[in-house]
């Protein structure tokens, strides 16, 4: 009988990877890297429709191309598990992609098993069936013939016998040993051929994902959401003021607060007026008037004169010239000369690109990858097939 066709297969391709033939997608497979393979090789022939139409289960004429790119790779479990020796058997519909990939010929399993040569098979079953063999009967003689004649008749049994011998040599094959009587009256023996095995060590390598892809969302997911709330936080904190110490009777302007100082005579570039505690602690200018709204109505002070507005928290002089009174906010310089749509705008460009860019670096850190080196025993036959694996141990290194 010929070998499973699946077996073979399996078989086929532990050998092609001992020898190296395959590419490196099929020498270190993965689920990813079975899909990719898949996505190289594919050709749109009759035969490349005929494989995937039956894996995905899917009609021949319906768009191959399209299904396979858009295949999710665990649909490449199955066969994965197959050649890592998980499973022993699997649906035939794996092992007809896998001869596909590997060029194994004849395919498919309905081509390989019609290849054979039934009329050998039958000349094979024939003579293992055969349970006697028709001899002539001497003629039987009294006197002096009776011994030339029993000479005669073993003469004949041996000759059929060496006959039916002959056939058996010619016939080459794993035949085992059968019930039937020959000529002589032992049964007929056909001895099957050992094969030599030896153990020799194994060590695969395989490079899989440093970090999954649901801890790199979620971390990324968590530095993007407190990179911008530290960020916002920061932005619409207050400066601190310097609580005046004894001996600090005057003030001066900071560019966005008062400062506190001894002399009235110190050169600071700005004029110097006698401390006022609520003014030095309360009033402060407010560097994104973008941020106001309708609500800060009755509680925000504006600078009404040249062409730039600035606005304070307090009421009171005009702190770069103290000629000048700061007027209370209304709806009119509200909507003309601040606008909360377009901080709220810009922030959302700054978030977008901080989100770009986190991602880009999650994405970067997804294809970092670690070496797997598996290590154990596989029996191998004389003629090189591996029929024996076992697994001893696990190590990984980052790279």
């Amino acid at each position: 009988m010929p070998e499973d066709y699946q077996d073979l297969v399996l078989a086929t391709y532990k050998k092609k990877c001992e020898e190296r033939k395959l590419h490196l997608n099929l020498l270190k497979p993965t689920t990813v890297k079975l899909k990719r393979e898949c996505l190289k090789k594919y050709d749109a022939s009759d035969e490349a429709k005929d494989v995937f139409s039956d894996f995905f289960d899917k009609d021949k004429m319906d768009n191959i191309s399209l299904i396979l790119s858009q295949a999710d790779p665990g649909d490449f479990r199955a066969l994965l598990n197959h050649i890592n020796g998980i499973t022993t058997r699997t649906d035939e519909k794996n092992s007809e992609l896998l001869a596909w990939l590997i060029d194994f010929r004849p395919r498919p399993s309905t081509t390989y098993y019609k290849s054979f040569d039934r009329e050998r098979q039958n000349e094979i079953e024939e003579v293992i069936g055969a349970t006697d063999v028709k001899l002539e009967e001497p003629q039987k003689v009294t006197g002096e013939n009776e011994a030339w004649n029993s000479e005669n008749e073993e003469i004949i049994i041996n000759e059929e016998a060496d006959k039916q011998g002959d056939l058996i040599e010619e016939v080459k094959g794993p035949i085992v040993e059968t019930t039937d009587i020959g000529v002589t009256g032992q049964p007929i023996y056909i001895k099957e051929k050992e094969e030599e095995t030896n153990k020799v060590d194994y060590i695969e390598t395989e490079y899989v994902r440093l970090f999954s892809p649901r801890y790199i969302t979620i971390s990324c997911i968590i530095l993007l959401l407190v990179g911008s709330t530290s960020f916002a936080v920061w932005e619409r904190s207050a400066t601190t003021v310097k609580v005046p110490s004894e001996g600090e009777k005057f003030m001066y302007w900071d560019e966005d607060h008062y400062e506190p100082v001894k002399d009235e005579k110190q050169n600071v570039g700005m004029p110097i007026i006698p401390l006022n505690v609520r003014t030095l602690t309360q009033q402060r200018k407010i560097n994104l008037p973008d941020t106001l709204t309708n609500y800060s109505i009755g509680k925000v002070w504006y600078k009404g004169h040249g062409k730039d507005h600035e606005f304070f928290t307090d009421s009171g002089s005009y702190p770069k010239d103290i000629q000048r009174v700061l007027k209370p906010l209304t709806s009119t310089i509200l909507i003309k000369y601040t606008s909360n749509y377009r901080y709220m705008l810009t922030r959302l460009v700054w978030f977008l690109c901080a989100a770009v860019f986190i991602s880009l670096c999650g994405f970067a850190v997804s294809k970092l990858e670690k070496e797997v080196k598996r290590s154990g025993e596989e029996t191998k036959t004389e003629e090189g097939e591996i029929v024996e694996f076992r697994s001893n141990e696990l190590q990984a290194t980052s790279v």
